[in-house]
C-alpha cells in the first residue's frame, strides 16, 4: 500500500460544521436575548469567517478570535452584552454538536481498517475534542492535531508534521490528507510536500485548486486511496 497515513480536517470534511454551528448559534443567541433568524446567523457567519482567514495568515490568535468575533457581532447589531460570556457559550454549545456529513461514518471506519486517521483541524481544543469524544468517529480516530494546541494553524505545514510525528511516519510519501478547504488544507499539504485529496462533498471544482486529486464523495477519495496500493 502507498499510503500509510491519513491526514483529514474535520469541519466540512467529516463533520457538517454549518448545520452544528446554526444550531450553536440559535440556542445562544436565545439564551442571551439576541435574535435568532436566519439574518443573525448569516450574519455572524460572515463576522466568524473574516476571523478565522486571519487567523490562517497569522494575523490574529486563536484565544483573541473567539472573543473579538463576538465582539465585531454585537457591534453589527447595535446591541449591548457580554462578549467573552458569548464565546464561553458558544463554545460549549457547538462541542455539543456532532452532525457528521452523511456517509463519513462509513469512509472513516473503512479506512482505519487499512491504516490510522489523524484529525488536523484549525478549531478550538474545547470544541473539537468535545466532538470527535462523542461522535460515532471516536472508535476510527487514533489522534487529534488542533491548532490552538500546536500554537499555529493551516496553511502552516507544522500541523502536518506534528501529525506525522505523532503517528511516528516519517516518509512524506506515505501520507495524504483529505480536506474541503484549498486556503487551509491543500495549501498546508503542498508546503508539507504531501498528497492532497479535495473533498468537494458534491461542489463544482474550482479553478486552481491544487490538490493531488479531487473527490465529490467518500466514494471518490476512497476509491482513489485504495487504487494506491
Amino acid at each position: 500500500m502507498r499510503y500509510k497515513l491519513l491526514l483529514a480536517d474535520a469541519d466540512g470534511t467529516l463533520f457538517d460544521f454549518d448545520e452544528g454551528k446554526r444550531l450553536a448559534l440559535i440556542t445562544v443567541f436565545e439564551n442571551f436575548g439576541l435574535p435568532t433568524d436566519d439574518e443573525a446567523v448569516c450574519l455572524f457567519t460572515k463576522i466568524n469567517e473574516t476571523h478565522w482567514k486571519r487567523l490562517e495568515l497569522g494575523q490574529t490568535t486563536q484565544s483573541r478570535l473567539g472573543v473579538e468575533r463576538f465582539v465585531d457581532f454585537l457591534k453589527a447589531l447595535d446591541k449591548q452584552g457580554n462578549p467573552e460570556a458569548l464565546s464561553k457559550a458558544f463554545i460549549t454549545e457547538l462541542g455539543n454538536q456532532r452532525i457528521l456529513i452523511p456517509g463519513a461514518e462509513r469512509f472513516c471506519r473503512r479506512m482505519s481498517e487499512r491504516m490510522p486517521i489523524y484529525l488536523v483541524t484549525n478549531g478550538i481544543a474545547a470544541v473539537q475534542r468535545s466532538r470527535v469524544a462523542g461522535s460515532d468517529i471516536e472508535p476510527f480516530v487514533s489522534g487529534l492535531i488542533i491548532s490552538e494546541e500546536i500554537g499555529c494553524a493551516k496553511p502552516n505545514p507544522e500541523m502536518i508534521f506534528a501529525a506525522m510525528k505523532m503517528a511516528g511516519t516519517a516518509e512524506r510519501r506515505d501520507v495524504i490528507l483529505l480536506g474541503d478547504s484549498i486556503t487551509a488544507d491543500i495549501g498546508a499539504a503542498r508546503s508539507a510536500g504531501i498528497d492532497s485529496i479535495l473533498f468537494l462533498n458534491g461542489k463544482t471544482i474550482p479553478m486552481g485548486h491544487g490538490a493531488t486529486f479531487v473527490a465529490k464523495s467518500y466514494t471518490e477519495a476512497e476509491e482513489y486511496i485504495f487504487a494506491n496500493e
